[in-house]
C-alpha cells in the first residue's frame, strides 16, 4: 500500500483554478498476500522489520484547489514523460520539454473538474533528468542471461547494455563479466530477418555497461547481444506501484480511471492481464483503462532481468495471451474487472498484431465482443500521430502522415466514462472483421494502393513483420520464434484510403490516401523495410482541395454516432492532416 506521500512543492497551474504537485510516494508491501502473488521476485527482495518489501515513486498531480468533480484519472508516464495533460487537443508531441509542467492547451479534462494524476512506474529511466521514475527494491540472484537488441540510424562506434538511444537513456544492466567468451553478438538487416553471427573477436565489452564491434554498429542493422548479468531489479513493482496510488486516490474520488499510450498501455494491458486490478484488501482499483495504440502486446514490465523501455525488440510477453477475454480471464476470476478501451492506429495493424485483440490468430476468423471491453481502429493513423517535427527527421520514402486522432480518443474517453458512471453503453468496436468483408491481408492492400499510387514507395512484401507464436515464459535468449500468426488489416476503399474503423473526416474527402506504413528511403544492399510507427499519404499532383460539405457531413456522422463531442464539430471539420 501507499503508506507515506511527501509532497515537494505546490504551484499555482497556469490561470486554471488548479495546483501542480510534486511529491514522492513510498509504499510497502506484503510478499505473502494473494494480491501481490503474481510479481516475480518480490519474495526475494530484500524486507523492513514488518516483513514489507518497501520501494518509492516520484508522483505528481494535477488537482482542483476546490470542487471538483469527484473523479480521477491516472496518467503512466510513457518512460518518465508525462506528454501533457491527457485527452488535450493539439499539443502533438513536445520537442523539448518531456518532464516540466505540461502545457495547459485547451484543458479538456480538467474544464471538466478532472483530477490528473502521474506515478513513476519504471525502474530504469534517468531520474537525474526529472523523469518520472521508481526507485524498486534489487533482488540478489544468481547470474542470468538477457538481451540488448537495437537499430541505429546512424553508425556509431558503442551501445551501452540497455535501450538507451539518442532520445532516450535507461539504466544498464552489467555484464558479470567483461570477457565472458559464452557471450553472443549477431546482426540481421530486417525486423525478423535471419541472425548472422558475429565473430567473439570481433567484438568486446569496453566497460561492465557498454560494448562496441570492429568498424562500429552499421546504420539500420539489427544487433542483438546475449549476455549475463546479476543485477535484478523487482520490475513488477512498478504496477504495484500503479494499483497502490490508484487506490489511494480512491480516498478522495468516486472514481478513479487509468490512461497510457504505447509502451504504457502495454503495461496496462500487463496490468490487468496479471489480475492486478485489486488491491491488498481485496477493492477494485481502477474503473476504467483506457489504453492507446498498445496493439495485442504487454512488455518486460514483471519479469527478471526486464527492460520496460524497450521500444523494438520482440519478447516473450508478445505471445499469448492476445484477445481481450484471454486477457482478462485472471482478472474476471479474481474480480474487480475494469471497463476497458482499446484504441490502435493503422500502423500496430500493419505491424502485424493489433488484430489479435479480436480475430482468431490461427484462421483470422472474428471473435465476439467482450462484453466488459470495446476496441477501435483509428483509420489511417500511425503510431505517432500529428508528430509533424519527429517525422522530418525520420528517412521516409513517403511523405509522412500528420493526421490527428486526439478528437476521437477523447470522445471515446467520454463514451468509457459514461459506461462506467452512468451505465450508458459505448458503441460497438469498429475494426476490420472477415464477416463484413473490411479485413484483408496486407499483400492485398498493397496491390491496391500500387494500382491507385504507381509512384509510391511501397515495402517489399517478404519483409513485413509478422508476429510468431511465442513462448510468453520463455527465459531462452535469443527468443525463438514459433510459426506465423494470421496479419489481417483494413480494406481499402477506392481512393486508398481504409474501410474499416472509425474514419476521420479527412479520410472521407478521398483528396489523399492516408496509411499506417511508411517504408526507410532506399538503401542500396538492404531490403525496404518499414520504417516504425509512421505512415504515409499519397495523393496526385492533380489533387483538389477538400470539399467543405463532404468534410462537413463527415464530421457530423462522427458526431451522430458518439465517436466525435458536438463542441468538437468546427475543429474537425478544420482539421485536415
Amino acid at each position: 500500500m501507499l503508506d507515506a506521500l511527501t509532497i515537494r512543492s505546490v504551484e499555482p497551474y497556469g490561470n486554471l483554478p488548479y495546483e501542480w504537485v510534486t511529491g514522492t510516494a513510498e509504499f510497502g508491501v506484503e510478499p505473502g498476500n494473494v494480491a501481490n502473488g503474481r510479481i516475480v521476485d518480490l519474495g526475494v527482495a530484500p524486507r523492513d522489520g514488518g516483513g514489507l518489501v518497501r520501494f518509492e515513486a516520484d508522483v505528481r498531480l494535477l488537482r482542483p484547489v476546490s470542487g471538483g468533480n469527484g473523479r480521477a484519472l491516472v496518467s503512466v508516464p510513457n518512460r518518465g514523460m508525462t506528454f501533457g495533460v491527457p485527452f488535450n487537443a493539439g499539443a502533438g508531441i513536445p520537442l523539448m520539454d518531456f518532464f516540466g509542467v505540461p502545457a495547459v492547451d485547451d484543458a479538456f479534462l480538467l474544464r471538466r473538474g478532472w483530477t490528473v494524476a502521474y506515478c513513476g512506474w519504471q525502474w530504469d529511466v534517468a531520474r537525474e533528468t526529472g523523469a518520472l521514475g521508481l526507485g524498486a527494491p534489487v533482488a540478489e540472484v544468481e547470474p542470468g542471461w538477457l538481451r540488448v537488441e537495437f537499430r541505429p540510424d546512424v553508425d556509431q562506434a558503442e551501445h551501452a547494455l540497455s535501450d538507451s538511444g539518442p532520445l532516450f537513456s535507461f539504466t544498464d544492466y552489467p555484464t558479470v563479466d567483461v570477457e565472458d567468451l559464452d557471450a553472443t553478438l549477431t546482426v540481421r538487416t530486417s525486423p525478423m530477418g535471419a541472425r548472422q553471427v558475429v565473430a567473439r573477436s570481433a567484438w568486446r565489452f569496453t566497460s561492465p555497461t557498454t560494448f562496441e564491434i570492429d568498424g562500429g554498429f552499421r546504420a539500420f542493422h539489427f544487433y542483438e547481444l546475449v549476455y549475463r548479468s546479476a543485477f535484478a531489479p523487482v520490475v513488477g513493482t512498478g504496477l504495484l506501484a500503479l494499483r497502490d496510488f490508484g487506490a489511494w486516490l480512491r480516498q478522495d474520488h468516486e472514481y478513479v480511471f487509468a490512461t497510457g499510450i504505447s509502451q504504457c498501455g502495454r503495461a496496462l494491458r500487463q496490468f490487468l492481464y496479471d489480475g492486478l486490478n485489486v488491491d491488498e484488501s481485496g477493492a477494485q482499483v481502477f474503473d476504467g483503462v483506457f489504453a492507446q495504440i498498445a496493439s495485442a502486446r504487454r512488455g518486460e514490465f514483471n519479469r527478471r532481468f526486464g527492460q520496460p523501455g524497450l521500444t523494438h525488440p520482440l519478447t516473450p510477453e508478445y505471445g499469448a495471451p492476445l484477445d481481450t477475454t484471454a486477457l482478462l480471464a485472471r482478472q474476471r476470476a479474481l474480480g474487480g474487472t475494469p471497463k476497458v478501451m482499446f484504441t490502435n492506429s493503422s500502423w500496430e495493424y500493419w505491424r502485424g498484431d493489433a488484430a489479435l485483440i479480436h480475430q482468431d490468430p490461427r484462421t483470422g476468423e472474428d471473435l465476439p465482443e467482450d462484453p466488459d471491453a470495446r476496441a477501435h481502429l483509428i483509420s489511417g493513423t500511425d503510431h505517432l500521430g500529428s508528430a509533424a517535427p519527429f517525422k522530418k527527421l525520420m528517412p521516409l520514402a513517403n511523405p509522412a502522415s500528420n493526421l490527428d486522432p486526439a478528437l476521437v480518443l477523447r470522445a471515446l474517453f467520454i463514451q468509457l466514462e459514461q459506461w462506467v458512471c452512468d451505465g450508458r453503453d459505448p458503441e460497438p468496436s469498429q475494426v476490420p472483421r472477415r464477416a463484413d468483408g473490411t479485413a484483408a491481408t496486407r499483400e492485398r492492400v498493397l496491390e491496391h494502393i500500387r494500382a491507385r499510387f504507381p509512384d509510391a514507395a511501397l515495402p517489399d512484401a517478404e519483409y513485413l513483420p509478422w508476429t510468431p507464436v511465442i513462448d510468453p515464459y520463455s527465459t531462452r535468449w535469443p527468443l525463438e520464434y514459433g510459426d506465423p500468426l494470421v496479419a489481417l488489416v483494413s480494406e481499402v476503399d477506392e481512393d486508398g484510403n481504409e474501410l474499416a474503423g472509425i474514419r476521420l473526416p479527412a479520410l472521407a474527402a478521398g483528396v489523399a490516401a492516408y496509411t499506417g506504413w511508411n517504408p526507410r528511403t532506399h538503401i542500396d544492399g538492404l531490403p525496404d523495410v518499414l520504417y516504425e510507427l509512421v505512415g504515409s499519404r499519397l495523393a496526385d499532383e492533380d489533387s483538389n482541395p477538400p470539399d467543405p460539405t463532404v468534410i462537413r457531413r463527415a464530421a457530423q456522422r462522427l458526431v451522430d454516432r458518439r465517436f466525435l463531442l458536438p463542441e468538437d464539430l468546427e475543429r474537425a471539420v478544420a482539421d485536415q492532416g
